[in-house]
Formats: structure tokens, C-alpha cells, sequence
């Protein structure tokens, strides 16, 4: 199975059909496909990828507000270059200090960075019912949206706990990414088996990912490799031909706003590495299934 499949998360109500063909019409020219994780219902992010300096504001705003790139995208899912994931609800930031939650909005963290904070993804610390309801309305909007079946979630931030591990199995969802040491998935002898399996190639290969699709029975996982501009090429191309030499997805994990200049030509290279050594540009819904 020697597919390669590239992820681009954080596609949302803010981003411009300018953003994404600056990036990849030099990929769809080539019928190269992405798999985008979509967030519905997004507030306004400041200073991204800068955690001394990011912020939030609270305002929802809808995805069906920006037609240009609901046609935009709509055309690529129909040419069949394009998969929509659910990125979370909104995606807002929280953050944990001395036992309370605050959002990550200007004037908590104004108040509060400079003591120590620990951040918190949208979907490790709120209730399984709060975040059933919330990944069925995301879900349910987006498939309207795009008259598709959505078939993945992509957690924000890479972070979920297992009431929002529960609240995916109940929406018939499965995961892009591989997270967490512990074990909190659905108890059965599958997923025990997989478990096993995971520490095991952790002891005998601990500079890598385990790279096989994970099936706990109720729903399936596979690691995304983050590219950005603090990755380790030298790991990240060895975890590329470990996937390779054994006929094994590899999952390119980005965001579209991070991909510009050198970042840009590297991420191009690694492309055309891979495709180059005989892997196909697939889709995440084609091999999770």
C-alpha cells in the first residue's frame, strides 16, 4: 500500500481561494490530491503558529459565509482531487491555570501567559455530550455544504481526550493522527492487539511513528508526519522510506498558512521524493475505510 496522502488542516471561513492556489494548483495540475480538515464554524485567529503571541476572539463564523471557497472547493471534490474532514467545531483555544479553564482570548492570556499556562486543544477536556453534539452539528453542516459523506476527523491542535475519541466513534468517524501514549480507545480485543503492536514497534524503533493503519474495532487511526518549519528532515525522510520499503501509507500532515518560501519548495520536493519512489497520491478516506 504504498500511497501517499498529504493533509492540510485549518481550511476555514478565513481562507481565500488565493491561499490554497498559491500553495497546490501547481499539485492539482498534476492530480495530486489533498485531503483538507475543514473547521465549520471558526473564530478569528491571531499570530498563529506563535504561542508567545497567539490569541482568539470568541465570534463563530460559518463557513457558508465564504462562497468563494465553498465553490472553489466544491469543484476539487467533484474532480475528485479534494477530501473535506471535520477540523473540530471551531477550533478555539483554551488554556489551564491553577485548576481553572479560560479561553485563549487577548485579555486572559495578557493576564495569565507570563505565569505558566498549559494549553488545551479543543477536544481533550470537554464533555463527551458536549462534544457528541458538537462534532454531529460540524459534521452534518459540512456534508450539507458539500453533499458528501465526511468520513475523518482531524483533531485541533493534535490533541483528544477519550470523551472526544467517544464522541467520533458515535458520529462514524474515524481519526487522522495517532495521539497519546495511553491507552483510552474502545476496549476490544482488536484494539488491544493494535496496542500491543504500537509499543512494540516503539521499542524496536524509537526514532519513528508507527506507520500502520490502527484498527480498534470501532474506528481506525493513521499517523500524520507534522511538516513545518521546525521539522527534522533527516527523521522525516527516513520515516518516508521506512513506509516505503514496507508498503505502508505515508501521511503528510501541514497547514496551508505555514507553506510559503523555503518551506514551500521543500514541501514540493518531498512530493515529487515520494511520488518519485513509487508511491500514489491518494486520499485519506481511500485507505481508511
Amino acid at each position: 500500500m504504498l500511497n501517499l496522502i498529504i493533509r492540510d488542516d485549518d481550511l476555514s471561513y478565513f481562507t481565500t481561494v488565493e491561499d490554497i492556489e498559491k500553495r497546490y494548483k501547481i499539485l492539482f495540475d498534476r492530480k495530486i490530491k489533498i485531503s483538507f480538515a475543514v473547521i465549520p464554524f471558526a473564530v478569528k485567529q491571531y499570530h498563529s503558529g506563535n504561542r508567545k503571541l497567539m490569541y482568539q476572539d470568541e465570534i463563530e463564523n460559518p463557513l457558508e459565509n465564504n462562497s468563494q471557497i465553498i465553490e472553489y472547493m466544491s469543484e476539487k471534490v467533484k474532480d475528485g482531487l479534494v477530501e473535506i474532514m471535520l477540523h473540530g467545531y471551531k477550533h478555539q483555544y483554551s488554556f489551564e491555570y491553577n485548576g481553572k479553564v479560560y479561553k485563549a482570548t487577548k485579555t486572559n492570556l495578557d493576564k495569565y501567559r507570563h505565569l505558566g499556562i498549559k494549553w488545551l486543544g479543543e477536544y481533550n477536556y470537554q464533555s463527551y455530550e458536549e462534544l457528541y453534539k458538537k462534532t454531529k452539528k460540524g459534521k452534518e453542516y459540512l456534508e450539507d455544504i458539500f453533499k458528501i459523506k465526511i468520513k475523518n476527523f482531524v483533531p485541533p491542535s493534535n490533541q483528544i481526550g477519550s470523551d472526544g475519541i467517544k464522541a467520533l466513534i458515535d458520529n462514524n468517524l474515524n481519526l487522522s493522527g495517532l495521539i497519546g501514549k495511553k491507552y483510552n480507545r474502545e476496549l476490544t480485543i482488536r484494539g488491544i492487539l493494535t496496542y500491543i503492536y504500537r509499543i512494540k514497534y516503539y521499542l524496536q524503533n524509537r526514532d519513528l511513528v508507527y506507520p500502520k493503519i490502527s484498527d480498534y474495532g470501532k474506528h481506525k487511526e493513521l499517523a500524520g508526519y507534522a511538516l513545518t518549519p521546525i521539522t527534522n528532515w533527516d527523521r522525516y525522510y527516513k520515516q518516508l522510506d521506512y513506509c516505503k520499503d514496507n508498503k505502508l501509507p505515508f501521511q503528510i500532515a501541514t497547514h496551508y498558512w505555514e507553506l510559503d518560501g523555503e518551506l514551500l519548495e521543500i514541501f514540493y520536493e518531498f512530493i515529487d521524493y515520494a511520488l518519485g519512489n513509487g508511491m500514489k497520491s491518494v486520499l485519506l478516506k481511500e485507505i481508511l475505510k
